[in-house]
C-alpha cells in the first residue's frame, strides 16, 4: 500500500536521502473511511521534500500520505485513527475495518523491511553511511492571512538529534554552523538544533538497528518556499533554498566520513 520511489543504484556513494511524508498519495481501500479533505492533508504533508531528496544518488521518496501510514511513528501509532493522533483533525469518517488496519500495519513492516535490506547493501560496501531524513513544516497555523509564527520558535531549517547518540553531536552542530547565516533572498537563515521537533521514529529505529554504522539526521524545512495554505510553489525560492542546503551539505558530508573514517 506504500508507494515509494527508489533510486539505490549508486553504491558508490555513502549517502542515502529520505523524503518519508512527502506523498499525498491515499490508498484506494482507504479513501471511503477518510474524512480529511485533500487540502487539509496537503497542508500537513511535506511536499516538495523530494525534490531535494532527489539531488542525491541514492535516495527514497515515499508518493503515499502519510494519512495512510505514518513512517515516522511506531508500529502501534503509525495509522491515524482519532483526532489525538493527527493533532485535532478528523481523519476517519468511521472505525476501519480490522482487515484493512491490518494491512496498513503489514506495510508499515514491509517498508521498513525493504529499507533494512537497502542499508545492508550500502553497507556492504561501505564502513559508515549518512542518512538524511528530510522533512518540512508549517509556520502559519493561526491561519492564511494571520502572521507568520515567531521566529524565535520557528527557525528556517531544524536538525533533530534526538535519536542519536550524543558522540555524533559535534558533526550535526558543524553542519548547522555551515548553514546557519547564509543569505537566501532576502534573510540570512536560521539554523538550530532540536527546536519544536527533535527527530522521530525513522531516526530512533536507523540508530538502534545499525549502531555505530550510520549518521541519521532529521532535518525540517521551515515551508518559507511555498504557501502552506494553499499548497502553491515558489519554484524559485525552492531552488534557491535548496542550492544552498546542497553547497553546505554535501561537503560536510565528505568531511564527517573521512574524520569518522580516521577515528
Amino acid at each position: 500500500m506504500i508507494q515509494s520511489k527508489f533510486n539505490l543504484g549508486n553504491q558508490a556513494d555513502p549517502v542515502l536521502a529520505l523524503a518519508i511524508h512527502n506523498g499525498h498519495q491515499m490508498p484506494l481501500a482507504l479513501e471511503r473511511y477518510t474524512k480529511i479533505s485533500d487540502a487539509d492533508r496537503f497542508r500537513e504533508e511535506d511536499p516538495f521534500t523530494g525534490q531535494i531528496a532527489h539531488h542525491f544518488a541514492n535516495h527514497i521518496i515515499v508518493e503515499s500520505s502519510r494519512f495512510a501510514v505514518d513512517l515516522n511513528r511506531v508500529a502501534e501509532k503509525c495509522v491515524y485513527l482519532k483526532p489525538e493522533d493527527a493533532w485535532g483533525l478528523d481523519v476517519r469518517n468511521c472505525e476501519l475495518p480490522e482487515p484493512l488496519y491490518n494491512d496498513l500495519l503489514q506495510s508499515y513492516t514491509d517498508w521498513y523491511s525493504t529499507l533494512v535490506y537497502q542499508v545492508e547493501r550500502l553497507l556492504q560496501v561501505h564502513p559508515f553511511l549518512i542518512v538524511l531524513d528530510l522533512h518540512s513544516y508549517n509556520h502559519r497555523r493561526e491561519g492564511p492571512d494571520a502572521e507568520a509564527d515567531p521566529q524565535i520558535d520557528n527557525p528556517d531549517i531544524i536538525l533533530g538529534r534526538s535519536n542519536m547518540g550524543k558522540a555524533f553531536y559535534p558533526y550535526v552542530d558543524d553542519l548547522r554552523e555551515h548553514l546557519d547565516g547564509k543569505v537566501l533572498w532576502d534573510r540570512q537563515l536560521d539554523v538550530r538544533c532540536d527546536v519544536k521537533f527533535p527527530g522521530g521514529q525513522l531516526a530512533r529505529f536507523l540508530h538502534q538497528r545499525f549502531p555505530g554504522r550510520l549518521l541519521c539526521i532529521a532535518i525540517e524545512f521551515k515551508k518559507i518556499f511555498m504557501n502552506e495554505w494553499t499548497g502553491k510553489l515558489n519554484p524559485v525560492l525552492l531552488y534557491a533554498f535548496r542550492n544552498i542546503f546542497l553547497t553546505e551539505t554535501i561537503p560536510w558530508i565528505e568531511r564527517t566520513l573521512e574524520h569518522i573514517k580516521q577515528q
